[in-house]
């Protein structure tokens, strides 16, 4: 059975020109679009993957109806013969529009650059998978796991400095990753990635990037076939250069990143944003969430469930360092974070009591901090951790999973790694809700009786909502803080829609 189906609708049918092997295909004309979905086993749902708009004049008020009771991200099109009012429904459901027109590429297209799997990873510049080369009148020493630095004079020449160990199946053939460099150089030195392939022992082809373009999401790969590849790095000119992470996703080619329709953004110190904006049924309450910890392969969390609930949604994910950095840093960052979550919330016209801040492990702390920014009407957090600089110094913290994340996590957000820094680390998040009254808020919190990451911190956490007045739900399940994960999930969900429905049934 094919992964996607789709349902075209237009005037000339194009199911002869599909390959039913790999897209699942329906046909209906506009004005045969209430039988057929009268035939459905529910009307009101939209039963495909995708609708495609094929006629080359989108003006018919039943169907845009239809198109905006459907989901967003649903729709493709790509006529520019549109009245403003089917447009502003385009518009509103996140449609696609494509430049391809024939069966073959708009198929193509779908199946290439509109499937939902989460394709994206980082190689680091750490021991493991970068070699270091250090020319003469050059220093290199490491900081942490993920920060290669080299001083000196690396010539008026491009220099090679490195090289980053690589798997042949980070690049399907014929398909495309976009990369881009985490990095920081002084004025007067450069750097250049280069992507060699190679076929039967010899060089295919060398794609090169530098300048401006390593800080931008550029594409790389699209070979027809290649046996294996490797990544140099070069240096120019004179001065510093601090190498942390080569980030590569597949390319969807303007459609998204990790999944159709989500964003990126880069502050001017190149820390990224990763956000997914859904207006679902655009009714009450925005639900924001913030990804856990994801050391491998970068990717939104609770999407199914979210999608579920059916209320609007927006989610975070932080592929900094290796699997994120709590989703806070430079004032820059933490403005973009509430910038993006106060558009959402003036698109749907909500007041903050209709926003629910939700996350897990990782994810719970940004959830709790931005509340204090946000003033939402309810927060939903498990397995909380709250005081960074005691989850960092713990040195039997699960290495066999970060590899020494916590180490970098403290470098990377108080500048140097220092047993005195603890306390300080602690205090960003106390510090930053201290003030705020929660007396509006509603607080439900799911905790494992044996937390070893964080879980010494709870009675605080738990009184200072309490002395803010906060409402609290709390539920407590035995174990340790990677157990229970179906528990806590079926937790986090019960208590989102009980939410939904009071603020709802408030509304009314």
């Amino acid at each position: 059975m094919a992964d996607i189906s789709v349902l075209q609708i237009g005037e000339q049918d194009w199911t002869p020109n599909i390959n039913q092997n790999h897209i699942e295909w329906h046909y209906t004309s506009v004005l045969d679009l209430p039988v057929y979905l009268a035939r459905q086993k529910d009307p009101y749902i939209l039963e495909q993957t995708y609708v495609v708009l094929t006629d080359h004049v989108l003006n018919s008020t039943l169907l845009s109806g239809q198109i905006s009771d459907w989901p967003a991200f649903r729709t493709i099109y790509f006529t520019d013969n549109v009245t403003p009012d089917f447009q502003t429904v385009l518009d509103e459901r996140r449609a696609f529009k494509l430049l391809d027109n024939t069966p073959e590429k708009v198929s193509r297209r779908i199946l290439d650059d509109l499937h939902f799997y989460q394709i994206g990873f980082s190689t680091r510049f750490n021991e493991s998978q970068f070699e270091p080369y250090v020319p003469e009148n050059v220093t290199f020493k490491r900081e942490g796991r993920f920060s290669a630095q080299f001083d000196g004079d690396f010539g008026n020449e491009w220099q090679q400095i490195g090289q980053l160990n690589t798997v042949k199946n980070d690049f399907s053939t014929e398909k495309e990753n976009v990369v881009w460099l985490d990095y920081d150089h002084s004025d007067n030195v450069e750097v250049q990635v280069q992507f060699v392939f190679f076929k039967d022992k010899k060089i295919q082809l060398i794609q090169t990037i530098s300048g401006e373009s390593l800080t931008q999401l550029t594409a790389v790969g699209g070979l027809s076939d290649y046996s294996d590849y490797k990544i140099l790095i070069f240096g120019r000119g004179h001065g510093q250069i601090d190498l942390h992470v080569l980030h590569q996703r597949y390319n969807r080619h303007g459609l998204g990143l990790l999944i159709p329709g989500d964003n990126w953004d880069l502050t001017p110190e190149r820390e990224e944003i990763l956000s997914y904006f859904n207006p679902g049924d655009r009714k009450g309450p925005l639900i924001v969430n913030f990804s856990g910890l994801r050391l491998h392969v970068d990717g939104f969390e609770m999407l199914g469930p979210l999608r579920d609930i059916g209320t609007p949604y927006l989610l975070f994910t932080d592929a900094r360092m290796q699997g994120g950095a709590f989703n806070i840093g430079s004032e820059n960052y933490e403005s973009k974070i509430i910038e993006i979550i106060h558009q959402a919330m003036d698109e749907l016209n909500l007041s903050p009591k209709d926003v629910i801040l939700t996350g897990y492990s990782m994810g719970s702390f940004p959830a709790m901090y931005y509340a204090a920014d946000i003033k939402p009407g309810a927060i939903v957090v498990a397995k909380p951790i709250v005081n960074i600089g005691t989850l960092t110094e713990n040195t039997e913290f699960p290495r066999a999973f970060n590899q020494d994340w916590t180490l970098d996590l403290r470098r990377y957000l108080a500048g140097r790694m220092d047993p005195e820094d603890s306390e300080g680390l602690n205090q960003i998040f106390w510090e930053h809700i201290g003030k705020s009254d929660f007396s509006d808020t509603n607080l439900s919190l799911f905790t494992m009786a044996q937390d070893e990451y964080d879980g010494q911190s709870l009675p605080q956490l738990i009184s200072f909502f309490k002395s803010r007045h906060a409402t609290l739900t709390h539920h407590i399940e035995e174990g340790s803080h990677t157990e229970k994960i179906p528990e806590m999930i079926a937790f986090i969900v019960s208590e989102l829609v009980r939410y939904r429905d009071n603020i709802r049934q408030e509304a009314n």
